[in-house]
Protein backbone atom coordinates (compact mmCIF):
# COMPACT_ATOMS: atom_id res chain seq x y z
CA UNK A 1 0.00 0.00 0.00
CA UNK A 2 2.20 2.37 -1.59
CA UNK A 3 -0.17 5.18 -1.91
CA UNK A 4 -3.47 6.17 -0.47
CA UNK A 5 -6.39 3.76 -2.24
CA UNK A 6 -9.08 5.34 -3.72
CA UNK A 7 -11.54 3.11 -1.94
CA UNK A 8 -10.87 0.99 1.22
CA UNK A 9 -12.48 -2.24 2.10
CA UNK A 10 -12.21 -4.32 4.79
CA UNK A 11 -10.89 -7.02 3.15
CA UNK A 12 -7.61 -5.36 2.50
CA UNK A 13 -6.90 -5.83 6.31
CA UNK A 14 -7.84 -9.31 6.46
CA UNK A 15 -11.00 -8.74 7.89
CA UNK A 16 -14.54 -9.46 7.74
CA UNK A 17 -17.73 -7.92 9.50
CA UNK A 18 -20.60 -9.77 10.76
CA UNK A 19 -23.92 -7.95 12.22
CA UNK A 20 -27.11 -10.51 14.47
CA UNK A 21 -29.44 -9.09 16.57
CA UNK A 22 -29.80 -11.55 19.08
CA UNK A 23 -32.97 -13.19 20.32
CA UNK A 24 -32.83 -11.08 23.36
CA UNK A 25 -32.32 -7.50 20.99
CA UNK A 26 -29.29 -6.75 22.19
CA UNK A 27 -26.69 -6.26 18.58
CA UNK A 28 -23.56 -7.88 17.93
CA UNK A 29 -21.04 -6.68 15.75
CA UNK A 30 -17.88 -9.10 14.89
CA UNK A 31 -14.76 -8.44 12.70
CA UNK A 32 -13.35 -11.83 12.24
CA UNK A 33 -9.55 -12.29 11.53
CA UNK A 34 -7.80 -15.47 11.62
CA UNK A 35 -4.92 -16.41 14.11
CA UNK A 36 -6.14 -13.11 16.05
CA UNK A 37 -6.72 -13.05 19.78
CA UNK A 38 -10.67 -12.13 20.84
CA UNK A 39 -11.26 -9.21 22.55
CA UNK A 40 -15.02 -8.28 23.56
CA UNK A 41 -16.79 -4.82 25.00
CA UNK A 42 -20.40 -4.82 26.06
CA UNK A 43 -21.49 -1.54 26.21
CA UNK A 44 -24.42 -0.53 28.11
CA UNK A 45 -26.86 3.15 28.43
CA UNK A 46 -25.66 3.47 31.87
CA UNK A 47 -23.02 6.85 31.50
CA UNK A 48 -22.75 9.38 34.24
CA UNK A 49 -25.88 11.19 32.41
CA UNK A 50 -28.05 8.89 34.17
CA UNK A 51 -27.25 9.86 37.69
CA UNK A 52 -29.62 11.47 39.40
CA UNK A 53 -28.94 15.34 40.75
CA UNK A 54 -27.12 14.58 44.61
CA UNK A 55 -25.98 11.22 43.53
CA UNK A 56 -23.16 11.71 40.40
CA UNK A 57 -21.10 9.64 40.74
CA UNK A 58 -23.36 6.73 40.72
CA UNK A 59 -23.06 4.93 37.29
CA UNK A 60 -19.21 5.24 38.31
CA UNK A 61 -19.21 3.44 41.83
CA UNK A 62 -21.54 0.66 39.83
CA UNK A 63 -18.75 0.14 37.60
CA UNK A 64 -16.43 -0.44 40.29
CA UNK A 65 -19.25 -2.61 42.09
CA UNK A 66 -19.28 -4.72 39.58
CA UNK A 67 -16.45 -7.13 40.03
CA UNK A 68 -16.87 -7.67 43.27
CA UNK A 69 -18.55 -10.40 43.89
CA UNK A 70 -21.12 -12.25 41.97
CA UNK A 71 -23.49 -15.51 42.28
CA UNK A 72 -20.56 -17.28 40.98
CA UNK A 73 -17.81 -15.68 42.17
CA UNK A 74 -16.80 -14.81 46.15
CA UNK A 75 -14.93 -12.02 45.50
CA UNK A 76 -12.59 -10.13 42.81
CA UNK A 77 -10.04 -12.33 43.17
CA UNK A 78 -12.05 -15.30 42.10
CA UNK A 79 -13.22 -12.47 39.07
CA UNK A 80 -9.66 -12.16 38.27
CA UNK A 81 -8.35 -15.89 39.20
CA UNK A 82 -11.31 -16.80 36.58
CA UNK A 83 -10.24 -15.11 33.80
CA UNK A 84 -6.47 -15.00 34.36
CA UNK A 85 -6.09 -18.48 34.58
CA UNK A 86 -6.97 -19.02 30.76
CA UNK A 87 -4.36 -16.01 30.01
CA UNK A 88 -7.16 -13.59 29.78
CA UNK A 89 -7.54 -10.07 31.07
CA UNK A 90 -10.92 -7.51 31.71
CA UNK A 91 -11.53 -3.84 32.90
CA UNK A 92 -14.36 -1.61 32.47
CA UNK A 93 -15.23 1.87 32.21
CA UNK A 94 -17.46 4.72 32.88
CA UNK A 95 -18.02 7.94 30.44
CA UNK A 96 -20.87 10.30 30.74
CA UNK A 97 -22.92 8.32 28.06
CA UNK A 98 -21.51 4.88 27.94
CA UNK A 99 -20.47 2.14 30.37
CA UNK A 100 -18.56 -0.99 28.93
CA UNK A 101 -16.82 -3.62 30.16
CA UNK A 102 -14.59 -5.41 28.12
CA UNK A 103 -12.86 -8.74 28.62
CA UNK A 104 -10.19 -10.28 26.08
CA UNK A 105 -8.70 -13.89 25.49
CA UNK A 106 -6.06 -15.70 23.73
CA UNK A 107 -7.48 -19.49 22.69
CA UNK A 108 -11.12 -19.64 20.64
CA UNK A 109 -11.98 -22.67 22.87
CA UNK A 110 -11.94 -20.84 26.32
CA UNK A 111 -13.90 -18.08 24.70
CA UNK A 112 -17.26 -19.43 26.17
CA UNK A 113 -15.50 -18.22 29.46
CA UNK A 114 -15.76 -14.77 28.46
CA UNK A 115 -19.43 -15.41 27.74
CA UNK A 116 -20.08 -16.49 31.24
CA UNK A 117 -17.66 -13.92 32.98
CA UNK A 118 -19.45 -11.15 31.29
CA UNK A 119 -22.97 -12.76 32.32
CA UNK A 120 -22.01 -13.46 35.53
CA UNK A 121 -20.53 -9.37 35.69
CA UNK A 122 -24.42 -7.96 34.14
CA UNK A 123 -26.60 -9.88 35.34
CA UNK A 124 -25.47 -11.58 38.49
CA UNK A 125 -23.66 -9.00 40.46
CA UNK A 126 -24.54 -8.83 44.37
CA UNK A 127 -23.53 -5.95 45.19
CA UNK A 128 -22.32 -6.91 48.61
CA UNK A 129 -22.73 -4.11 51.44
CA UNK A 130 -19.56 -5.08 52.75
CA UNK A 131 -17.88 -4.65 49.82
CA UNK A 132 -19.88 -1.33 48.59
CA UNK A 133 -18.36 0.24 52.41
CA UNK A 134 -14.66 -0.92 51.05
CA UNK A 135 -14.69 0.74 47.97
CA UNK A 136 -16.34 3.87 48.36
CA UNK A 137 -13.35 4.16 50.65
CA UNK A 138 -10.85 3.67 47.19
CA UNK A 139 -13.35 5.93 44.90
CA UNK A 140 -12.92 9.03 47.85
CA UNK A 141 -9.75 8.36 48.01
CA UNK A 142 -9.61 8.31 43.77
CA UNK A 143 -11.35 11.84 43.94
CA UNK A 144 -9.37 13.53 45.80
CA UNK A 145 -5.90 11.83 44.29
CA UNK A 146 -7.74 13.64 40.70
CA UNK A 147 -9.02 16.81 42.50
CA UNK A 148 -5.93 17.55 43.93
CA UNK A 149 -3.79 16.82 40.38
CA UNK A 150 -3.93 19.85 38.16
CA UNK A 151 -2.83 17.66 34.95
CA UNK A 152 -5.98 15.05 36.14
CA UNK A 153 -8.51 17.84 36.76
CA UNK A 154 -8.26 19.84 33.59
CA UNK A 155 -10.22 17.67 31.38
CA UNK A 156 -12.79 17.99 34.10
CA UNK A 157 -12.67 21.45 34.34
CA UNK A 158 -12.67 21.23 30.39
CA UNK A 159 -16.06 19.86 30.44
CA UNK A 160 -17.57 22.12 32.63
CA UNK A 161 -16.77 25.36 30.86
CA UNK A 162 -17.54 23.75 27.45
CA UNK A 163 -20.81 22.09 28.48
CA UNK A 164 -22.03 24.72 31.57
CA UNK A 165 -25.59 24.39 32.66
CA UNK A 166 -26.01 20.71 31.33
CA UNK A 167 -25.56 16.73 32.68
CA UNK A 168 -21.90 16.76 30.36
CA UNK A 169 -20.29 18.92 33.03
CA UNK A 170 -20.72 16.86 35.93
CA UNK A 171 -17.79 14.96 37.17
CA UNK A 172 -18.03 11.34 36.01
CA UNK A 173 -16.65 10.14 39.40
CA UNK A 174 -18.70 12.95 41.51
CA UNK A 175 -17.64 14.56 44.55
CA UNK A 176 -16.99 13.17 48.03
CA UNK A 177 -20.41 14.60 49.45
CA UNK A 178 -22.43 13.23 46.27
CA UNK A 179 -20.46 9.32 47.03
CA UNK A 180 -20.71 9.25 50.44
CA UNK A 181 -24.54 9.71 50.17
CA UNK A 182 -24.59 6.70 47.33
CA UNK A 183 -26.89 3.86 49.12
CA UNK A 184 -26.59 0.11 48.32
CA UNK A 185 -30.21 0.62 47.08
CA UNK A 186 -29.56 3.32 44.80
CA UNK A 187 -26.72 1.15 42.84
CA UNK A 188 -28.30 -1.79 43.11
CA UNK A 189 -31.13 -0.13 41.14
CA UNK A 190 -29.43 1.87 38.50
CA UNK A 191 -27.75 -1.59 38.37
CA UNK A 192 -30.87 -3.22 37.38
CA UNK A 193 -32.36 -0.68 35.51
CA UNK A 194 -29.53 0.22 33.16
CA UNK A 195 -27.47 -2.87 32.96
CA UNK A 196 -29.44 -5.93 33.59
CA UNK A 197 -32.52 -5.13 32.48
CA UNK A 198 -31.64 -3.30 29.42
CA UNK A 199 -30.48 -4.32 25.98
CA UNK A 200 -26.65 -4.21 24.75
CA UNK A 201 -24.02 -3.72 21.88
CA UNK A 202 -21.69 -6.49 22.03
CA UNK A 203 -18.37 -5.88 19.58
CA UNK A 204 -16.03 -8.75 19.33
CA UNK A 205 -12.74 -9.08 16.94
CA UNK A 206 -10.87 -12.02 16.26
CA UNK A 207 -10.48 -15.31 15.49
CA UNK A 208 -13.48 -16.93 16.44
CA UNK A 209 -16.81 -18.05 14.07
CA UNK A 210 -19.92 -16.01 13.35
CA UNK A 211 -22.19 -18.85 14.23
CA UNK A 212 -20.63 -19.95 17.08
CA UNK A 213 -20.01 -16.37 18.38
CA UNK A 214 -23.91 -16.57 18.25
CA UNK A 215 -24.93 -18.95 19.58
CA UNK A 216 -22.94 -18.58 22.78
CA UNK A 217 -24.21 -15.36 23.29
CA UNK A 218 -28.19 -16.54 22.66
CA UNK A 219 -27.21 -18.89 24.75
CA UNK A 220 -25.39 -17.23 27.74
CA UNK A 221 -28.23 -13.94 27.48
CA UNK A 222 -31.47 -15.52 27.14
CA UNK A 223 -33.56 -12.85 29.19
CA UNK A 224 -36.11 -11.56 26.72
CA UNK A 225 -37.58 -8.49 29.04
CA UNK A 226 -34.57 -5.78 28.26
CA UNK A 227 -35.68 -2.61 27.61
CA UNK A 228 -33.75 -0.90 24.42
CA UNK A 229 -30.84 1.12 23.92
CA UNK A 230 -31.68 4.54 23.46
CA UNK A 231 -30.54 5.45 19.43
CA UNK A 232 -31.57 9.10 19.31
CA UNK A 233 -30.81 12.02 21.12
CA UNK A 234 -31.64 15.76 20.17
CA UNK A 235 -28.56 18.19 19.59
CA UNK A 236 -27.22 19.62 22.84
CA UNK A 237 -27.98 23.16 22.46
CA UNK A 238 -26.06 25.39 25.21
CA UNK A 239 -25.55 29.37 25.35
CA UNK A 240 -22.41 30.63 25.73
CA UNK A 241 -22.26 31.92 29.14
CA UNK A 242 -18.97 31.13 30.67
CA UNK A 243 -15.74 31.46 28.54
CA UNK A 244 -13.16 30.77 31.04
CA UNK A 245 -12.60 28.67 33.98
CA UNK A 246 -10.15 28.61 36.95
CA UNK A 247 -9.22 26.43 39.65
CA UNK A 248 -6.66 27.73 41.34
CA UNK A 249 -3.73 25.50 42.62
CA UNK A 250 -1.36 27.58 45.36
CA UNK A 251 1.93 27.31 45.09
CA UNK A 252 2.30 25.15 41.62
CA UNK A 253 4.68 25.85 39.16
CA UNK A 254 2.95 24.58 35.93
CA UNK A 255 0.04 25.92 34.53
CA UNK A 256 -2.41 23.05 32.91
CA UNK A 257 -4.65 24.84 30.22
CA UNK A 258 -7.19 23.46 27.61
CA UNK A 259 -8.39 25.90 25.10
CA UNK A 260 -11.42 24.28 23.15
CA UNK A 261 -14.27 24.96 20.50
CA UNK A 262 -18.06 23.23 20.53
CA UNK A 263 -18.26 21.28 17.47
CA UNK A 264 -20.54 18.35 16.85
CA UNK A 265 -22.08 14.81 17.26
CA UNK A 266 -20.66 11.84 15.97
CA UNK A 267 -23.62 11.29 13.18
CA UNK A 268 -22.25 14.71 11.49
CA UNK A 269 -20.12 13.83 8.36
CA UNK A 270 -18.02 16.89 10.20
CA UNK A 271 -16.27 14.75 12.27
CA UNK A 272 -14.13 13.14 9.62
CA UNK A 273 -12.54 16.80 8.67
CA UNK A 274 -12.31 17.62 12.74
CA UNK A 275 -10.41 14.15 12.90
CA UNK A 276 -8.20 15.38 9.68
CA UNK A 277 -7.61 19.13 11.04
CA UNK A 278 -6.51 17.71 14.55
CA UNK A 279 -3.99 15.69 13.26
CA UNK A 280 -2.64 18.49 11.01
CA UNK A 281 -2.44 20.84 14.37
CA UNK A 282 -1.79 18.19 16.54
CA UNK A 283 -0.43 14.78 15.71
CA UNK A 284 2.92 14.26 16.09
CA UNK A 285 6.41 15.70 15.35
CA UNK A 286 5.33 17.42 12.27
CA UNK A 287 2.12 18.78 13.26
CA UNK A 288 1.79 22.60 13.23
CA UNK A 289 1.37 23.28 16.52
CA UNK A 290 4.30 20.94 18.02
CA UNK A 291 6.34 22.75 15.71
CA UNK A 292 5.54 25.96 17.16
CA UNK A 293 4.91 25.86 20.78
CA UNK A 294 8.03 23.13 21.07
CA UNK A 295 9.93 22.98 18.32
CA UNK A 296 10.78 26.54 17.74
CA UNK A 297 9.97 28.28 20.77
CA UNK A 298 10.18 25.34 24.00
CA UNK A 299 7.40 26.91 25.39
CA UNK A 300 5.67 23.45 26.55
CA UNK A 301 6.35 19.39 26.38
CA UNK A 302 3.16 17.68 26.02
CA UNK A 303 0.58 18.95 23.65
CA UNK A 304 -2.23 16.66 23.34
CA UNK A 305 -5.36 18.00 20.58
CA UNK A 306 -7.88 15.71 20.78
CA UNK A 307 -11.44 16.33 18.55
CA UNK A 308 -14.18 13.76 20.46
CA UNK A 309 -17.84 13.19 18.44
CA UNK A 310 -20.38 11.97 21.12
CA UNK A 311 -24.15 10.98 21.50
CA UNK A 312 -25.23 14.65 21.19
CA UNK A 313 -22.89 17.13 21.07
CA UNK A 314 -18.78 17.17 20.06
CA UNK A 315 -15.59 19.20 20.69
CA UNK A 316 -11.90 20.05 19.73
CA UNK A 317 -9.33 21.01 22.43
CA UNK A 318 -5.55 21.82 23.08
CA UNK A 319 -4.13 20.49 26.12
CA UNK A 320 -1.17 21.70 26.98
CA UNK A 321 1.12 23.29 30.68
CA UNK A 322 3.58 25.17 30.85
CA UNK A 323 5.13 28.05 33.22
CA UNK A 324 3.40 31.02 34.39
CA UNK A 325 5.88 33.78 32.69
CA UNK A 326 4.82 31.85 29.34
CA UNK A 327 1.29 31.26 29.85
CA UNK A 328 0.64 34.68 27.29
CA UNK A 329 3.19 33.21 25.13
CA UNK A 330 1.09 30.00 24.66
CA UNK A 331 -2.01 31.33 24.55
CA UNK A 332 -1.00 34.08 21.47
CA UNK A 333 0.53 31.01 20.03
CA UNK A 334 -2.42 29.16 20.22
CA UNK A 335 -5.14 31.35 19.47
CA UNK A 336 -3.05 32.16 15.88
CA UNK A 337 -2.98 29.05 15.13
CA UNK A 338 -6.73 29.21 14.80
CA UNK A 339 -7.06 32.40 13.42
CA UNK A 340 -5.12 31.00 10.60
CA UNK A 341 -7.31 27.90 10.43
CA UNK A 342 -10.94 30.08 10.45
CA UNK A 343 -9.10 32.14 8.06
CA UNK A 344 -8.40 29.07 5.58
CA UNK A 345 -4.83 29.06 4.93
CA UNK A 346 -4.73 25.30 5.90
CA UNK A 347 -2.40 24.19 2.60
CA UNK A 348 -2.81 21.11 0.50
CA UNK A 349 0.54 20.26 1.26
CA UNK A 350 -0.81 19.85 4.66
CA UNK A 351 -3.79 18.43 4.13
CA UNK A 352 -2.10 15.61 2.30
CA UNK A 353 0.15 14.69 4.62
CA UNK A 354 -2.67 14.38 7.33
CA UNK A 355 -4.87 12.18 5.30
CA UNK A 356 -1.42 9.78 4.80
CA UNK A 357 -0.71 9.79 8.64
CA UNK A 358 -4.48 8.99 9.46
CA UNK A 359 -4.74 6.30 7.01
CA UNK A 360 -1.08 4.74 7.37
CA UNK A 361 -0.79 4.86 10.72
CA UNK A 362 -3.78 2.65 10.94
CA UNK A 363 -2.80 -0.15 8.54
CA UNK A 364 -0.01 0.10 11.14
CA UNK A 365 -2.04 -0.02 14.14
CA UNK A 366 -4.71 -2.43 13.71
CA UNK A 367 -2.78 -5.82 14.16
CA UNK A 368 -4.65 -6.73 17.63
CA UNK A 369 -7.98 -7.30 18.52
CA UNK A 370 -8.30 -4.56 21.26
CA UNK A 371 -7.60 -1.90 18.31
CA UNK A 372 -10.43 -3.30 16.27
CA UNK A 373 -12.75 -2.92 19.08
CA UNK A 374 -11.66 0.14 20.41
CA UNK A 375 -11.73 1.72 16.90
CA UNK A 376 -15.35 0.84 16.56
CA UNK A 377 -16.41 1.71 19.76
CA UNK A 378 -17.22 5.25 19.47
CA UNK A 379 -19.17 4.72 15.50
CA UNK A 380 -21.36 1.65 17.60
CA UNK A 381 -22.66 3.69 20.43
CA UNK A 382 -22.34 7.01 19.42
CA UNK A 383 -24.19 6.67 15.77
CA UNK A 384 -25.75 3.59 16.20
CA UNK A 385 -28.54 4.11 13.32
CA UNK A 386 -25.57 4.60 10.82
CA UNK A 387 -22.17 3.32 12.10
CA UNK A 388 -19.17 3.14 10.04
CA UNK A 389 -16.49 0.34 9.86
CA UNK A 390 -13.03 1.23 9.84
CA UNK A 391 -12.64 1.11 6.15
CA UNK A 392 -15.69 3.50 5.46
CA UNK A 393 -14.00 5.62 7.84
CA UNK A 394 -11.00 5.75 6.04
CA UNK A 395 -12.95 6.45 2.74
CA UNK A 396 -14.38 9.38 4.19
CA UNK A 397 -11.16 10.81 5.45
CA UNK A 398 -9.55 10.41 1.61
CA UNK A 399 -12.60 12.13 0.62
CA UNK A 400 -11.87 15.42 2.63
CA UNK A 401 -11.13 18.08 0.51
CA UNK A 402 -9.41 21.66 1.11
CA UNK A 403 -12.86 23.08 0.50
CA UNK A 404 -14.12 20.53 3.23
CA UNK A 405 -11.78 22.00 5.95
CA UNK A 406 -11.52 25.74 4.94
CA UNK A 407 -15.89 25.10 5.56
CA UNK A 408 -15.56 23.14 8.83
CA UNK A 409 -13.46 25.58 10.51
CA UNK A 410 -15.09 29.30 9.58
CA UNK A 411 -18.08 27.14 11.34
CA UNK A 412 -16.85 25.72 14.53
CA UNK A 413 -13.09 28.20 15.36
CA UNK A 414 -14.58 31.51 14.92
CA UNK A 415 -13.75 34.12 17.44
CA UNK A 416 -16.37 34.15 19.52
CA UNK A 417 -16.46 30.17 20.10
CA UNK A 418 -13.86 29.53 22.08
CA UNK A 419 -13.43 27.98 25.43
CA UNK A 420 -10.66 28.17 28.14
CA UNK A 421 -9.51 26.51 31.34
CA UNK A 422 -6.58 26.53 33.37
CA UNK A 423 -5.59 24.94 36.57
CA UNK A 424 -2.47 26.25 38.61
CA UNK A 425 -1.56 29.18 40.75
CA UNK A 426 -3.08 32.12 38.41
CA UNK A 427 -6.16 34.20 37.91
CA UNK A 428 -7.62 36.02 34.81
CA UNK A 429 -5.61 39.24 35.02
CA UNK A 430 -2.60 37.25 34.12
CA UNK A 431 -3.46 36.70 30.60
CA UNK A 432 -5.57 37.95 27.54
CA UNK A 433 -7.32 35.81 25.02
CA UNK A 434 -6.39 37.34 22.15
CA UNK A 435 -9.04 35.71 19.90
Amino acid sequence: MGKIASMFNLKDFGVTKNIAVLKNGSKLYHFYKKNMPISTAVLFDAGSCNDPLGKEGLAHFCEHILFKSTKKFKDETEVGLFIESIGGQMNAFTGVDILGVTAEVGFTEDYPKVVDFLHELTRNSLFDQTKINIERGTILGEIADYESNPAFYIHDLTQQVLFTGSYAERSIAGSSETVTGISREDLYQFYVNRIVKSKMYILVAGDIEFYKLVGLFNDGFQENNTSPILEEKSELVLPRSVDTKIKEYKDTDQIYMSFSFRTCPAHNNDSSVLEVIRTIIGDGFSSSLFRKLRTENGLVYMINVSSENLFDRGYFSVVTSTSKDRVQKVLDVLTEEFRRLESGEITQEELDLAKNKIIKSKVREMQNSSSWVEAHISEIYFNPKNPKDLAEILNEVEKVSLDDVKNVTKKYFSNNKWYLAMCGDISEKDFEVKY
